[in-house]
Formats: C-alpha cells, sequence, structure tokens
C-alpha cells in the first residue's frame, strides 16, 4: 500500500489523535484544543484543533482549514496531516495555523452540519437585522427535505428538480438548492439564527492567534463540487480587488465569484472565508476554497437530501440507515487510492505554491500592495 495514503483516516477519532501526534512528534508545532459541548460519534469529546508552526509574531501567516462540512474533513485532514510530515520550510517572518475539525460534530457524526442542523459555511452572515431570506428555497423545500422517503422515491426527487434546473434559471435554482437558508432548520442548507459555537470559536481563534498577522492567506478545504479528483481554487472577489489577480497570477485560472452586493444575494454567501475577511479587517487577507470533486452534483445532493431526511425522520442505526451514512462519505471521501494521490499531489503543490509567493507580500499600513 502506498504509505501517503495513511493520510487518509477511517474517522473523526483516528485523524484527530493522529493529527496531534504527528506534530507533537514534529519540530516546531504547537496545539491547542477546544472542546465541543456535545460528544462524538463514539461517546468522546470531540475538539476544534489549532497547529502553529513559526514565529508567533509572524506578519505573514497561511491559514488551513479543514471540516468546515463536517465529513468533508477527512480530506483537509489528510492535507493537514501531509503538510506535517512534509515539514516544509518556512520563510522568515511566515508561520503557518491549521484548524482541524472547524465542525467536530458534523466530522465525528457523518453529517455536513453541526448539531443544529446548521451549515456552518452558511452561519458567517450579520444576524443583527434577522436572518436573510431565500425565498427560491421555499420552493423545493418540499423537495430537499421530504417527510417520507420510501426506496425509490429519492430518484424521483432527483428527477423533479432537474426539471426545475431547466425552468427556473441557473442563479435562481442555485439559490433555491445551495444558497443558504435560515426558516426551515430541519432543511438542506439551514445557515441558522444565530452565530453556531463553532462559528464563535473559530472567531475567538482567528482573533487570538492572527492577532500579528497584517497578511493572511486562507485555504478553506472542501470536497463534493467539481470535476472528480481535480482540485478547483474559488474565492469571492470583485475585479478591482488586489487579491483578485495576484491569486490568479499565483495559481491560474480559478473559480472567482462577485459579492454579495446586497442582503438578499448573501444567501449566495455566510461563508468562513467572509467570516475570517470581517473579523481580521485589518490585515490584508486572501480567503480561498480549495474544492475537489467527487461525484457528478446531482449524485452529491441526493446523498444528502437521504441525509437529511434519515436524520429528522429515520432510524440511523438501521440497515438502510447506515448504509445512507456510507453513501454520504463515500460522495465527499471516495474510497479510490487514485482520487487519493490526486487529492495529495494537487494540496501539496498549492501549499507549497502558497508559502513561496506570500514571502514575497509587502503591505503598507494604509492598503495593501
Amino acid at each position: 500500500m502506498d504509505p501517503s495514503l495513511n493520510h487518509f483516516s477511517r474517522d473523526y477519532r483516528a485523524a484527530r489523535n493522529g493529527l496531534v501526534a504527528a506534530a507533537g512528534e514534529a519540530a516546531g508545532w504547537s496545539h491547542q484544543a477546544h472542546r465541543h459541548p456535545l460528544p462524538g460519534l463514539d461517546g468522546e469529546p470531540i475538539f476544534v484543533d489549532t497547529f502553529w508552526r513559526g514565529p508567533a509574531e509572524a506578519s505573514r501567516v497561511l491559514v488551513i482549514t479543514a471540516g468546515t462540512h463536517g465529513v468533508e474533513g477527512f480530506c483537509g485532514s489528510a492535507l493537514q496531516s501531509q503538510f506535517v510530515a512534509d515539514a516544509p520550510s518556512l520563510p522568515d517572518d511566515t508561520a503557518v495555523l491549521m484548524i482541524h475539525a472547524v465542525n467536530p460534530y458534523g466530522y465525528s457524526h457523518i453529517r455536513r452540519v453541526n448539531e443544529d442542523n446548521v451549515d456552518i459555511n452558511r452561519n458567517f452572515v450579520d444576524f443583527g437585522d434577522g436572518p436573510p431570506e431565500n425565498t427560491a428555497y421555499r420552493e423545493v423545500e418540499p423537495l430537499l427535505n421530504p417527510a417520507e422517503l420510501p426506496d425509490g422515491r429519492i430518484k424521483a426527487i432527483m428527477g423533479d428538480l432537474m426539471k426545475l434546473n431547466e425552468t427556473m434559471g441557473f442563479l435562481q435554482f442555485f439559490k433555491a438548492v445551495s444558497g443558504g437558508q435560515y426558516e426551515f432548520s430541519r432543511g438542506v442548507q439551514f445557515g441558522g439564527s444565530e452565530p453556531a459555537w463553532s462559528r464563535r470559536t473559530v472567531e475567538t481563534i482567528w482573533n487570538t492567534m492572527l492577532a500579528k498577522a497584517g497578511i493572511i492567506v486562507q485555504f478553506d478545504v472542501h470536497t463534493g463540487l467539481g470535476p472528480n479528483a481535480v482540485g478547483t481554487l474559488m474565492m469571492a472577489a470583485d475585479p478591482e480587488e488586489p487579491h483578485h489577480a495576484l491569486a490568479q497570477a499565483w495559481f491560474g485560472d480559478m473559480m472567482v465569484t462577485p459579492r454579495p452586493q446586497t442582503r438578499e444575494e448573501t444567501i449566495l454567501g455566510g461563508y468562513l472565508n467572509g467570516g475570517l475577511e470581517r473579523t481580521m479587517s485589518e490585515a490584508w487577507v486572501i480567503p480561498m476554497t480549495l474544492e475537489y470533486g467527487t461525484e457528478p452534483p446531482e449524485a452529491v445532493l441526493a446523498a444528502m437530501i437521504e441525509e437529511n431526511w434519515l436524520v429528522h425522520h429515520g432510524d440511523i442505526e438501521s440497515p438502510r440507515g447506515q448504509a445512507i451514512k456510507a453513501r454520504l462519505r463515500e460522495v465527499f471521501l471516495p474510497a479510490d487510492d487514485e482520487w487519493r494521490r490526486a487529492i495529495l499531489a494537487r494540496g501539496r503543490q498549492v501549499f507549497s505554491d502558497a508559502l513561496t509567493k506570500l514571502a514575497t507580500l509587502e503591505r503598507r499600513l494604509d492598503k495593501p500592495q
């Protein structure tokens, strides 16, 4: 067996224990643990863990986060484990912060969402004026969140959704099935009604550990979207923003989406990367998502619908329940060894390039340059 594949773990507990042990044995890493109020699937405590390497007052920091969407943490954790093993040299005045299991409950319990069914990557919105409204989601809520799901029903649901995709238009359909919604607490893509525990914890970590940083390059690792085994870099940026052209010069073609301009458009936001930008507003933040494709989008969505139904209406311990959980894991972490090798290779390339380029940046006090 290829020893590099050992970076992929069988469950949250093995991933966490392995990373804590590896960082403890390697030179230069410091570790802190933030305990979640609920236990993991095995009944044991779960944590958001931070790992820091480099000068405590470094002005340049590379940030790598994993597990924002719980079950997607397997991939990000593997990349973090590989990074520790590779022990790359850090440029002067540069540090690395890895945050493992942003959503430890979802990671441990094989869910994308947290203990309250909240999608953490839709939770970073301003709740001060009430939650954003997603009218597009209301139209498809009965399909995305069925109360009953007999065998074979998911195929019919997906057929109905694909028909709506043709009639609603791309943007409206995307808002409906992928944009955050803040009304149906048992529905998919539920962004919550207040900042979740994971959000509050991560914001505390940022404020504490990145207080000295002037330039932050962020990668939030996800799976389930895009061409199979391809690691696509994504960011939200308007054309005139310095990091828009900068990141493309560093990495080539990226998927760049404009920033929301109205409150209605925030249903296409609420992302962790945006939360980092707002929290560390005095720093120059270059926020990116590293998204690895797995299966076609309709297969991923079907697995999400089935698992959401299972948690709210089904029997998780039944044979069907266990099959649904296994299917959710598979669409976000394929068992294929070639897929996993490609993921590791792309991650090594991206993080190495980011460290090299980060060392070339300077930041004035008034604005980035």
